[in-house]
């Protein structure tokens, strides 16, 4: 007879594998935990996985955008990098914060003078 998996084990799996998806997107910078009245966050034993809420019916996640990319296509890159996590609950994308031009890190080292 086997034992029920720990259900805070299968949030914790499920959270993380949502925060390394939506941090795998080109459009998003990193991932936000909300504001002082409303927090996006996943509390587990011992740790919380910021940026992410898993609800029975929706996945909720807070992010930083990348700077210079449309909002619209931001959403649309987190949305379908969750789906297949999402087990057909509804995915919600906060834009909690923009990245700053002088916050980016530079795409190559910088060329050194000839």
């Amino acid at each position: 007879m086997s034992t029920p998996a720990d259900p805070s084990t299968a949030e914790a799996a499920a959270a993380d594998a949502v925060a390394t998806a939506v941090l795998g997107c080109p459009a998003v910078a990193g991932l936000h935990p909300g504001g002082l009245v409303h927090r996006t966050v996943t509390y587990l034993p011992g740790r919380r996985v910021e940026g992410v809420h898993l609800d029975d019916d929706r996945i909720a996640v807070s992010v930083v955008g990348a700077h210079g990319i449309p909002i619209t296509l931001l959403a649309d890159q987190v949305r379908t990098a969750v789906a297949p996590l999402a087990g057909g609950r509804r995915v919600d994308v906060h834009v909690a914060d923009l990245q700053l031009l002088t916050e980016q890190p530079p795409a190559l080292p910088a060329a050194s003078p000839a």
